[in-house]
């Protein structure tokens, strides 16, 4: 079978090896083609790192698409135009989990240790130990429930915080006690934490989600992590609350707009730490051993995980 890889940001040569030395550990023989160096050449399976359109419209044997990636919202597009009959797949954790459970266990960690405090404490030579909240009330909120929502609460539940989940279902997830509230309990989801963790996928449903009126329902002093999709938060939004006080700090990894336009507002807020869309990284050998495993099942006849739902957009 013929698999092309559309990867711009990964050298060709380490998709190849990965997924050859893979596909022989499950017995399946494959060519691997470097599609943005031979676009013309026809795939039986593609994998995709924001390919462009006419690429994919010219892909007539296709049997599936894999997004290199947890987030399909610029993808899902391109898919429903030019090869709707044809199963989006996207990855599911394959290492991603990890990272993202480092990224946001930091940022917490630097907001209930109020580290940007001392921080503007050093900056003016000033010794002042500060008064830790207490530990149960500092509540983190997982807006997001999925695999990285997942990883995020069993690295933040061995760090003894309280949490609370807030999902499109409300769907107590299995080996979680923590309160979960559905989409309809928004508001009140927001209320309740002290620590808001965005890690929502982007659909039509949660563009602009998090605006003024939603995230003035946190409380006062309230952080903010956002590490999902950066259209799910309103950015002039989070700076006018936290011009006013209201949201103490934020860490930032995605944006509406990336890479975030050099002059924008938010490089030089002090509450606010920007990282370039690095909290999850696709690691290519765990990525391509699960590739091959799903198109190993494919072969089976057999549905793997990950498969997109169009209407719901992941």
């Amino acid at each position: 079978m013929r698999l092309a890889v559309w990867d711009v940001d990964e050298p060709f040569r380490r998709w190849r090896d990965a997924l050859i030395q893979h596909a022989g550990e499950l017995r399946l023989a494959v060519q691997v083609i470097d599609a943005c160096a031979d676009p013309d050449a026809q795939a039986d399976f593609a994998l995709v790192w924001h390919p462009p359109a006419q690429w994919l419209a010219g892909q007539q044997q296709l049997r599936a698409v894999f997004n290199l990636g947890a987030g399909v919202d610029a993808l899902l597009p391109l898919m429903r135009a030019h090869l709707p009959e044809v199963p989006l797949i996207r990855l599911q954790d394959a290492g991603m989990g990890r990272q993202m459970a480092d990224y946001v266990a930091e940022a917490v960690l630097r907001a209930y240790r109020r580290m940007d405090d001392y921080a503007a404490l050093q900056a003016h030579a000033t010794w002042e130990p500060l008064v830790l909240p207490a530990r149960g009330g500092f509540r983190v909120g997982l807006l997001g429930l999925g695999q990285m929502g997942l990883a995020v609460a069993r690295r933040l539940q061995a760090l003894e915080f309280a949490l609370l989940g807030c999902s499109r279902s409300g769907r107590q997830p299995d080996g979680f006690d923590f309160p979960v509230y559905a989409a309809d309990g928004l508001q009140e989801f927001l209320a309740a934490c002290r620590v808001l963790v965005v890690l929502l996928p982007l659909t039509q449903s949660t563009r602009g989600l998090l605006d003024y009126a939603s995230l003035s329902r946190l409380p006062r002093g309230a952080y903010v992590v956002s590490a999902g999709r950066g259209a799910v938060l309103c950015a002039e939004d989070l700076l006018d609350l936290l011009d006013q006080g209201h949201v103490a700090g934020a860490t930032l990894d995605v944006f509406d707009t990336e890479p975030l336009p050099a002059d924008d507002p938010l490089w030089r807020h002090p509450r606010v730490r920007i990282t370039p869309h690095v909290a999850a990284q696709t690691l290519v050998g765990p990525a391509a051993a699960q590739v091959m495993r799903k198109i190993a099942a494919l072969e089976r006849g057999e549905s793997p995980g990950g498969v997109v739902d169009p209407d719901l957009g992941y």
